[in-house]
């Protein structure tokens, strides 16, 4: 085997680990459809074929068992592939033909890959009665949550058909919440549950012997519940009178040194990296920072986002998160976002500004301000900018002097003042 196809064969290989250790844990987790009792999962397990008079080894398989009978009553069988480019049509068509020639069984049939599909294929697989997957590795997700809350950041408009075909079609797509896309004979979806009702897979039973192998799952839905401003000034202010802050920019680090002494908080600093600025995880509980310098701007809203998530116990509702650029970008909305997730990160961002600026300090040091530079407010607020060059330079001048002080962007800044009041735009 040339060096080539070796590489191909090793990235096949792990791909299949990765789907077929995450497919374990559902079942020994309770979140396969049926009891793990009552299912046995395979890696090269082999079934007969009458048409090639010997047997067929399949990647992943998954044998569903009505109590007392040695008989597979469902098979589910898996074909991973990680190609690096797409999948190809005659792929799909090769495990088609595969899927049929195991008889004696109700066979589901799932094509799994990391890799984008061509589009020509979705019509063979709903047409053969089987799906097509598209799984990412959650190791490089922004956020990692619960079944609970990914059932509530489901919306019509995430949900939406042409949404799910973008991620199964195009190569360059990323997921941030969901690790599963997918086509089945009833249609589009973005998970597991989804899969497993898009194939159909409990019409092989009755309903009698569905009420012996299946599993019972919550119906509750986890939900991410809305917190004030006035809330998270409160909060930030709390954190503040534990590290004794009484004026100037806040010492983030006597915050890291308090939650260490107290909680076991653990931070550290990375050299930079290209895909996040920073991260949380919250087993174990670790912050991870990305910067060639820690007391930057970037580095320090970083920092208190991701404390953010922390004081906030935002450990209920995910295992980890990280930041990326494009978030700083959103760093403080006005409005409080309506998603289960997005609410996560504007709780963070909110409380990051409020820790960084805290509310009386950033109030009383833009008043001296104000004196100093002799702006006064002409019935429009404090601040108001327009295209007008003097208040131009009053604004650039407020927010550059806040800027040095606190230690923060230009942008946090503008922000803020905007938050509290201080700043109206045109």
């Amino acid at each position: 085997m040339d060096r080539e196809n070796l590489s191909t064969y090793a990235k096949g290989d792990k791909f299949e680990e990765q789907v077929f250790q995450f497919l374990t844990r559902e079942i020994h987790e309770g979140r396969f459809f049926c009891r793990s009792e009552h299912c046995q999962i395979y890696r090269k397990r082999s079934y007969y074929s009458r048409d090639r008079e010997d047997s067929i080894i399949f990647d992943i398989a998954i044998e569903v068992f009505l109590p007392g009978l040695e008989k597979p009553s469902m098979i589910v069988i898996i074909e991973c592939k990680n190609y690096s480019g797409t999948v190809p049509v005659c792929d799909i068509e090769e495990f088609s033909a595969k899927v049929s020639q195991v008889t004696g069984f109700n066979v589901k049939g799932i094509f799994a890959s990391m890799s984008a599909f061509q589009s020509g294929t979705f019509n063979i697989a709903r047409n053969k009665g089987f799906g097509l997957l598209r799984y990412f590795d959650q190791s490089e997700f922004r956020w990692e949550l619960p079944r609970a809350l990914l059932t509530g950041t489901r919306s019509t408009k995430s949900r939406k058909r042409a949404e799910i075909e973008y991620a199964l079609t195009n190569q360059d797509f990323r997921p941030t919440i969901y690790s599963a896309y997918a086509v089945t004979p009833s249609g589009y979806t973005d998970g597991w549950d989804g899969i497993w009702k898009g194939l159909d897979v409990e019409a092989a039973f009755s309903d009698e012997e569905l009420r012996l192998i299946h599993t019972t799952l919550p119906t509750s839905k986890l939900r991410v519940p809305f917190v004030s401003k006035d809330s998270l000034e409160d909060l930030a202010e709390q954190v503040l009178k534990s590290i004794s802050y009484n004026q100037g920019f806040v010492d983030l680090n006597k915050v890291i040194s308090h939650e260490r002494d107290s909680n076991g908080l653990i931070v550290r600093f990375f050299e930079e990296n290209h895909s996040a600025l920073g991260s949380i995880t919250f087993n174990p509980l670790e912050i991870k920072i990305f910067t060639l310098d820690e007391q930057s701007h970037l580095a320090r809203f970083t920092l208190a986002h991701e404390l953010g998530h922390y004081f906030l116990k935002h450990g209920r509702y995910m295992s980890r998160e990280s930041i990326h650029a494009q978030d700083i970008d959103q760093s403080q909305f006005i409005t409080v976002p309506k998603g289960e997730v997005e609410r996560l990160e504007w709780q963070a961002n909110m409380f990051a500004s409020c820790l960084l600026m805290p509310q009386t300090e950033f109030n009383m040091v833009l008043s001296v301000l104000v004196k100093r530079y002799g702006i006064r407010n002409r019935g429009h607020g404090t601040i108001y900018l327009d295209e007008q060059s003097d208040n131009l330079t009053n604004f650039r001048m407020i927010a550059a002097a806040l800027s040095r002080y606190f230690k923060v962007s230009l942008t946090a800044v503008r922000l803020r003042m905007k938050a509290l009041g201080h700043l109206v735009e045109a």
